[in-house]
């Protein structure tokens, strides 16, 4: 069955592109490159633990998030046609053009703080997901100075202070109605995102002190859960790949989803 068959017509929204494209152009900022080393820093931890055949990224478009990962294949979500690397899936987050039970992890950066329906978004990442697979949620914490500063921020119209900034706990109940449990937890920038102490680097002891004292009032938290599967059914192991889980992706993308030697 070709995945084009279960992608729902229509396309982002005007509105989600746009964040999104300024999300990307703000982690070009001094404290954009700031918070992405931080990220980095956490993703370089996690990822190679997680093993599989294939791994999807969505939300920013930087494939170097998945650097460390043990998975050869991977994949970043694109929202348009024009301006992505040709291995890059083109679609919809909300309506991905992906077979089920395909991905062994797949990773949401900011995805869910710019999504018109970030409820769907789980729900599409668990439909893809395979049972045991794992997906890491990277977003903004609105219990922090970084949410402080977004109350505060006079011109919210711009990312990523116009996010929607969901509470770790609101997305582990959310996680939990599908079925995922919660693996870890972790937060990264405890500095202020605002003030020249902060570019300088003065204020970088706050990083030590933070993940020691307030270990939840970091600007952005990493969140992994594994997808659950029912004790009284069984798992089939994957022997090896087969189907095209995305059509048009090329050699690498032409690996299946095959289960004790069945399609």
């Amino acid at each position: 069955m070709l995945c084009s068959t279960l992608m729902k017509k229509g396309v982002e929204s005007k509105h989600f592109l746009s964040d999104i494209r300024q999300l990307s152009d703000w982690y070009s900022s001094s404290l954009g490159q700031m918070l992405a080393y931080e990220e980095q820093q956490e993703l370089d931890r996690i990822l190679p633990d997680l093993f599989g055949y294939h791994i999807l990224q969505m939300g920013t478009v930087e494939p170097s998030l998945l650097d460390a990962s043990r998975i050869l294949h991977k994949v970043v979500l694109g929202y348009e046609q024009s301006g992505y690397r040709q291995k890059n899936l083109v679609g919809e987050q909300e309506h991905l053009p992906i077979l089920p039970d395909c991905i062994d992890t797949v990773m949401l950066h900011h995805s869910l703080d710019f999504a018109n329906d970030p409820r769907q978004v789980l729900r599409e990442t668990e439909r893809v997901l395979v049972p045991e697979g794992h997906v890491i949620i990277l977003g903004f914490n609105p219990r922090s100075l970084w949410g402080l500063r977004r109350l505060l921020s006079v011109g919210r119209k711009s990312a990523p202070w116009n996010g929607r900034l969901l509470t770790v706990n609101r997305v582990k109940d959310w996680l939990a109605l599908l079925g995922f449990e919660t693996m870890a937890t972790h937060y990264r920038f405890f500095r202020p995102p605002f003030g020249r102490s902060v570019m300088s680097g003065h204020m970088k002891f706050m990083e030590r002190w933070g993940a020691k004292l307030w270990p939840i009032l970091g600007g952005v938290y990493i969140l992994v859960g594994r997808k659950k599967v029912s004790t009284l059914t069984p798992i089939k192991p994957r022997w090896r790949p087969n189907k095209s889980i995305v059509p048009g992706l090329g050699d690498a993308a032409s690996r299946s989803c095959k289960r004790n030697g069945t399609s």
